[in-house]
């Protein structure tokens, strides 16, 4: 046998080792449950952690997310987020967070809401 042969069979070896290691088998009880399937929190229920709440609420973007994404808003449930992205399909994107006044529905407390979560709920946020 070849230097090369040897070689290529030492790593042919490693890469089925670490493949045996590292690939689950049937029946093989899942030890973390992956972020996407992890539920969001929502304005109906706190969130427990409230930095990652404050940190989720900062990422929405309101001219991109879809409704059941924006239901994480404070005050903004089902309903609501469906009229958020019902008005951005019929007038084009927002311009600021100031234009979800123009969403029928959505009012000056949950604008409020929405703003102070995204600003960590610190009042001289700015």
């Amino acid at each position: 046998m070849t230097k090369t042969e040897k070689i290529l069979l030492l790593i042919t070896a490693v890469f089925f080792l670490l493949a045996w290691f590292f690939v689950p088998r049937s029946g093989a009880a899942r030890t973390a449950e992956p972020a996407f399937e992890r539920p969001l929190p929502t304005a109906s229920a706190p969130p427990a952690d409230y930095e990652l709440y404050v940190s989720i609420v900062r990422r929405i973007d309101i001219n991109h997310a879809d409704a059941a994404e924006l239901t994480v808003l404070p005050g903004v449930g089902k309903v609501t987020a469906e009229a958020i992205v019902s008005y951005r399909e019929e007038h084009g994107p927002f311009s600021s967070v100031e234009d979800l006044l123009l969403v029928p529905g959505l009012g000056p407390g949950t604008l409020e809401a929405i703003l102070a979560a995204g600003d960590g709920g610190r009042e001289d946020a700015g």
